[in-house]
Formats: C-alpha cells, structure tokens, sequence
C-alpha cells in the first residue's frame, strides 16, 4: 500500500485491450442492411439473458402491483393509470441507481419517502406525476436489491455480482430481463394501449430505457437521460465502469468486446429516441456522449427512424424539471 488516493487505472495490458477492443459487432463494423446486424446483435444479447419471452405474471391490489419473473423472482411496484377508460399509452418508469437502496419504485413518486431523492435529482418532480398528469399510465417496480427486494445495500453489490456470474447470468441481464418482462405485461393490461408503450429513465434508470427499447419490439419509444457514452470512455481512471460495485448493473459480460453502448442502444435506431446529458456530469463525459450521439444518429439514418432528439442542459448529473418535462412531451408526441 502506498496511500495514493489517485483515481484507479487498468495495467498496462488491460490499458491496451481498452484501447483496441475489436468490437466485431459494432455498427460501424457491419457489412450489409440494417436489418440483419440489428439481428444478429439483438440474438446475441437475448441469449444471454435469462428467459423474457413473456410476459411477467401479475398480482394487482388496487394501484399496487406484484410482478413474478421467469427467474421467479418478484417485484413490488406501483402501476397507476390516469382517469378515464382508456385506452391509455403507458410509460415503464424506471428508477435511477442514486447509492441508496431503501427505496425503488418510491424514488419516482410523489410520496414522503422521496422527497428527498427528488429534490436532489429532479428538482422536487415526481416523474410519475408528471406522466400521469400528461394522460400516461405509469408501471414501476422495485429493481433487484432496492426497496423491498434489499439485499445488502452498496457494499453487497460485488457478492449479489459474482453470484449471478457463478449462476451463469449477470446483474445487468437480471435486470434488462425484468424490465422486457415489465414491459410485456404492461403492454397486456385492460384499458392500456399496446401500441403506445413507451419507457423513461434518469441515469441508470436512462440505461435501462434504452436497453429496454432495444431489446422489446413492444416498447415503441424511449427518453433516456445521464446514461449514454462510449464504453472505453467510461473506462478512464476515475470513470464509472472502473470503480467496480455499482457498475456490475451496466456490465453484459459476452457482448462487451462485441459492442459499444451506442450499438446496443441503436437496436431502437428504427424508433423516436430522447437523449439529454448535462455538461459537467462527472459519470458522463460530454466528449464521449456526443460522440456516442453521433453513432446513434448515424445508425437511426441507416434504420430508416426518426433522428434522435439529443442535447445538453447544464445542471450535471441531475434531471432539471424541464428536461422532465421535455421528455413526457416528447413521449407525448412519438406515441
């Protein structure tokens, strides 16, 4: 030990392998139409992931909803939709990361056990409110190891990690399985229009957004924001995917020498894609999102989908009530 404090870099040969990943099914790598690359790559990624073929089971009592999982995992959630009979466009509402683990689906309610969260990272807005007051139903569930689904909090990511990893899965395929699950059942309920599914979320909550769009045909629009950049980027000393725990959610073990983040994002190149970051976001550098922004742009262009709708504000690593805002409306339109 010698008592640096500096930020964490890889050895010298994890540094070369950084540099020169050989990314064989990145976008810009592909030869041939759009069709069969999104193809291939989506197979790849669904095979890693345990089973999401259909729909979660669900137990609804009143606004309060029990998903159960192919895994047979179960999740607590709220699902509320607007007055009205429908059919409603509904939104899979997926909660950020944010270091705590007490509470999940809560986080993005208008309830007194967020008012803490949303004042540091929504500028006191309820995103669930925000959805509902625009004529949204709203799905949104604990992630694994939040809210009612605890499993030690920050300090057991790496075990709940490795043991995923020894049972032939990962922390972020749990999770993006789940969330194609969600989706699926989301699409299924009374009242609730299947052609009009979209999903939102703010950091790693915009991750999954975008991991769910591209993964689920029944999800037909997303807003994703504070989670887009490029994979070596966000391996720089000091940067989020070196710093272990927390970034076991963002890790799919088989496709990461395969794929840049915006490759798997762009598997919704064909569907309206809201992106915001904000400049000074210390987990997301804004060369490398607008970087990540030009490929995504490049693929949706190759796609045949609309460009997608991306910019920065100036409020770091947070979703100001206007980019919330700026998001419903957008989902409002594309759907």
């Amino acid at each position: 030990m010698n008592g640096r404090s500096d930020p964490p870099a890889l050895p010298a040969f994890l540094e070369r392998r950084r540099q020169a990943l050989p990314m064989s099914l990145a976008f810009a790598a592909a030869r041939g139409p759009f069709r069969v690359w999104e193809e291939r790559l989506r197979t790849l990624w669904r095979a890693e992931l345990p089973d999401c073929d259909a729909p979660a089971e669900g137990l609804c009592d009143g606004t309060r909803v029990t998903l159960t999982f192919a895994t047979g995992a179960e999740a607590e959630g709220v699902f509320l939709c607007p007055h009205g009979p429908g059919p409603h466009p509904a939104i899979l509402l997926l909660h950020e990361h944010g270091g705590s683990f007490e509470t999940g689906w809560e986080k993005l309610c208008d309830l007194p056990a967020s008012q803490e969260t949303r004042a540091r990272l929504y500028e006191g807005r309820a995103p669930a409110q925000a959805f509902l007051e625009a004529g949204f139903a709203v799905l949104c569930l604990d992630a694994p190891g939040w809210g009612r689904r605890w499993q030690g909090g920050g300090e057991a990511q790496q075990a709940l990690a490795s043991n995923a990893l020894g049972l032939g899965w990962s922390l972020a395929g749990l999770v993006a399985a789940e969330d194609v699950q969600a989706a699926l059942w989301l699409a299924g309920q009374p009242g609730i229009d299947a052609a009009r599914i979209g999903a939102f979320g703010f950091s790693w909550g915009g991750f999954r957004a975008w991991q769910v769009a591209a993964l689920c045909a029944q999800v037909r629009a997303h807003a994703s924001l504070s989670w887009m950049a490029c994979r070596a980027d966000l391996m720089r000393p000091g940067a989020p995917l070196l710093r272990g725990q927390s970034a076991f959610w963002m890790l799919h073990p088989g496709l990461a020498h395969h794929a840049d983040f915006p490759d798997l994002a762009g598997l919704c190149g064909a569907k309206p894609q809201f992106y915001r970051s904000g400049r000074g976001d210390p987990h997301m550098p804004e060369d490398s999102v607008a970087r990540a922004w030009d490929r995504l742009a490049a693929i949706a262009a190759a796609a045949g989908g609309p460009a997608p709708d991306t910019g920065f504000h100036d409020r770091a690593h947070t979703c100001p009530a206007t980019t919330l805002e700026g998001a419903v409306a957008f989902l409002a339109r594309s759907l």
